[in-house]
């Protein structure tokens, strides 16, 4: 839902996707037909986003409109993305769109934090309390 507000396609990199292969010092990009792609829009479309040569086993969106636009392993084995810019500028004005919404609750929840550590005994309500206090 989220991918098609932004005039976007939400795919997996489970999905068949263009693979990067090293070619002497460059890398050469391997198509879903198993050919080597030679298309100079398709080529300039996989450099600017800027995929580290560190990283392996590289997925490439053949989509130019993919919400995820590429994804490998970095030197220490841990998978990293590269979105769709206009996917970020979505998920950031949603980030900060909860965070307004966090900050207006944020009295009412501190209010009965305070009302239910001041409970007798140990209920569940004073260590819930208790938790998100901490």
């Amino acid at each position: 839902e989220i991918a098609k507000s932004a005039g976007l396609r939400y795919v997996s990199d489970t999905d068949p996707g263009i693979r990067r292969k090293r070619a002497g010092k460059n890398f050469s990009y391997i198509g879903l037909d198993g050919k080597p792609i030679h298309d100079q829009e398709v080529l300039r479309r996989i450099r600017s986003l800027g995929i580290p040569p560190a990283w392996n086993n590289v997925w490439i969106c053949p989509k130019p409109n993919g919400h995820i636009q590429a994804n490998g392993r970095d030197a220490k084995g841990r998978k990293q993305y590269r979105y769709h810019p206009h996917w970020r500028e979505v998920r950031d004005e949603t980030k900060y769109n909860r965070m307004i919404a966090f900050g207006e609750a944020l009295p009412t929840i501190r209010a009965r934090i305070s009302h239910d550590l001041k409970l007798p005994g140990l209920h569940r309500e004073k260590v819930l309390a208790a938790v998100v206090w901490l």
